[in-house]
Formats: structure tokens, sequence, C-alpha cells
């Protein structure tokens, strides 16, 4: 028995052309734009530039592919291109993304205020996007302006009160401008939020040494070294707010994990010769303050002259 060949239906036909006509694609721009999307999930960026560059050349008037392709530069070092690459995107279609990936690109290049252009534009968009006014209060600080910075930490706050790294920024704003109390609240903020924040830890202890809190300064330098134990400037920090209570023996403890990171660190054996002297370990001293001559830190040989030699004088006589 013969078999009758079941022919596709003209209509079916016609709908599939009609479907890539309406959508502006040919079949082969599907096909370099999926395989587009494919290689830059995978970080193969030049092989994705090359697919994207294809399906830009079957469709020019696609907004979307420029701002991929815009993407791409941007994961290739490629800064100048994207930026191209987005102001034709945008051209074609002002989508707010387009705007804010422009404007972090112009931020990354150092062009600061065009990139406060694009925040500005991405937020007449789109008016409650907290990222957009957290990335432009970034950009006015890094222009000195503290005040707009200020109030746009406050707006991404206002839309977002769960980011903990907007209300470091915007303590670290009240720092500069000398309200430790303002900064002392927000790094609280920061801290309730991500116990785990060194970075709101060291900077409240700052302020609290600003303020004269010195043991409070003491407990935030402790844990941000329980955070992160190998960055000596907690400790010098912490040491020296020990030297301003008289705690130099625990002062010295942390000098000499400073030396244990850092051996060659002059200053570190100097204040640690200091502790020393200052709790009548004058061997000990000594053997510090000439260690940190040694190691260039020559403030020290004008305490040899005063401390250790005049020492050896009177045991000589």
């Amino acid at each position: 028995m013969q078999v009758k060949k079941i022919k596709q239906p003209i209509g079916l036909t016609l709908i599939l052309l009609l479907f890539l006509i309406s959508k502006g694609c040919s079949a082969r721009e599907i096909t370099n734009y999926d395989l587009g999307l494919k290689y830059y999930n995978e970080g193969k960026y030049r092989t994705s530039l090359s697919y994207f560059t294809r399906a830009i050349f079957f469709n020019t008037d696609n907004a979307r592919l420029y701002y991929l392709r815009a993407n791409t530069n941007v994961q290739l070092g490629n800064n100048n291109k994207a930026i191209q690459d987005y102001t034709r995107a945008i051209k074609l279609l002002a989508e707010t993304e387009y705007y804010e990936r422009r404007g972090l690109t112009f931020l990354a290049i150092g062009d600061y205020q065009f990139a406060i252009n694009d925040f500005n534009d991405a937020i007449i968009l789109d008016s409650a996007n907290s990222i957009i006014y957290f990335n432009r209060g970034y950009t006015q600080s890094l222009l000195d302006n503290y005040e707009d910075a200020i109030s746009d930490y406050s707006q991404a706050i206002l839309f977002d009160s769960t980011n903990a790294k907007t209300f470091v920024n915007r303590g670290e704003i009240w720092s500069r401008i000398g309200q430790p109390e303002e900064a002392i609240r927000d790094f609280t903020i920061a801290i309730t939020l991500i116990p785990e924040d060194e970075l709101a830890f060291y900077n409240r202890a700052n302020e609290y040494v600003l303020t004269g809190e010195y043991e409070k300064a003491i407990d935030d330098y402790s844990n941000a070294v329980i955070l992160n134990p190998e960055n000596a400037e907690y400790y010098f920090l912490r040491a020296n707010v020990k030297t301003m209570l008289d705690k130099f023996l625990s002062a010295a403890e942390d000098y000499t994990r400073i030396i244990e990171l850092e051996p060659g660190n002059g200053n570190a054996y100097y204040n640690r010769g200091i502790c020393y002297a200052n709790i009548d370990l004058k061997v000990n001293a000594c053997e510090d303050l000439n260690r940190a001559g040694e190691l260039g830190f020559f403030e020290a040989y004008e305490l040899i002259k005063e401390y250790c030699n005049k020492e050896s004088k009177k045991k000589d006589k």
C-alpha cells in the first residue's frame, strides 16, 4: 500500500515567516545571537564578541544587540568601544539599563560628569532604583560633591534599606565632613545588617578614636582583626589606641604580630621598643630600637643616644 506524503500546511509556513519578519530577525541572526549569549555566559568574551558583531551585521537596528556587544567589550576592557555601542543602543531605544551601564563605563574611565549625566537619565526612567542612586552618589563623592553624595545615598536607602554598603559609603562621607556621630550611626547600621563587615568595624573604630571613646575603638579594631587577622593596619591602629590608655604590654603584643606579618617593618620595631621602655624592659627596648634603625627608621637613633647609650654610660661609671 502506498503511503501518502503529508504536505506541510501553507498557512503554517506563512505564520513562521510572518513571525520572523515581525521580530526583525533572520534565522542566521537568531543563531548568532544565541551563540553570542552562550559564549558570554561561559566567559569566552572574544568569541561572544564575534557572534554579536555578526548578528549586528544582519540587523543594524536592534538596540539589544549593541547593548550586549557593549557589555562584552566592557569585559574585554574595550571601554571606549563599549561606550560607542551603548550610545547606538540608546539612540535606537532609551532603556534604563543602557544609560546605567554606559554611566558605569564612563565611571570606569574617569569621566565622572558624563557618568552622572547618564545616571540622571536612568533615574528619570526609573526613579525608584536604589542602585542607580548608589552609583550616582559614589560618583558624586569622587568629585568631592559631598552633600549631593549624601543625598543620593539617602535616596538609595529610602528605596532599599538592606544594603550595608550604602550605609558604609554614607558613613565615610559623614566622616570626611567632620560629623563622627552621624558616621558612627551609619556604620552601626551596616554592622547590624552584616556582622562580618570588617570595613564597617574599621571605620567605626576610627570615628570612636575621634570622639575619644577609646575602649569602643579597641573593641571594633579587635572585631576587624578577628575578621581579617592578616591585615597589619588593624593591629597598628589598635596598638596606637592602647598606648593612649597606657596599655603598653598589650600594645607591644600587637606590634609583635605586625612584625610577624611584616618582618621588615621598622616602624613596628620602633613602637614596640617605646612600649618596652615604658614598662622598664630596657634590654628589649634597645634591641628593638637598634633593629628599627637598621631597617631605615632613623628616628630610632636619637632615642638610642638618649636612652640606651645613657644607660650604658651609667653602668661604666
